[in-house]
């Protein structure tokens, strides 16, 4: 799992938006098939939910990348450290 890791893309803003939006989506869709229970209301309440997961694994992937490259930041910068004092 050696995944690059820019320093600064687990702050990644723009997936978190297009979550925000598709749950907004979904709200209005959930709303209109509460209200009118037809199988297009449904299935539009579904399609955003399908969207949620997409974009939620997406984000949740790069935060547990970003926790690894600073496990291995971490793990280096102590190593360097041991080398340093043992010399």
């Amino acid at each position: 799992m050696s995944k690059k890791v820019e320093p600064l893309d687990y702050q990644d803003e723009e997936t978190h938006d297009l979550l925000m939006d598709a749950f907004r989506e979904y709200f209005k869709a959930n709303q209109k098939w509460i209200n009118k229970g037809t199988r297009s209301a449904g299935e539009e309440a579904r399609y955003w939910l399908a969207q949620i997961r997409i974009l939620a694994k997406n984000r949740r992937d790069k935060i547990q990348r970003y926790r690894v490259h600073l496990d291995q930041t971490k793990a280096q910068k102590k190593a360097s450290e041991k080398i340093s004092t043992d010399t």
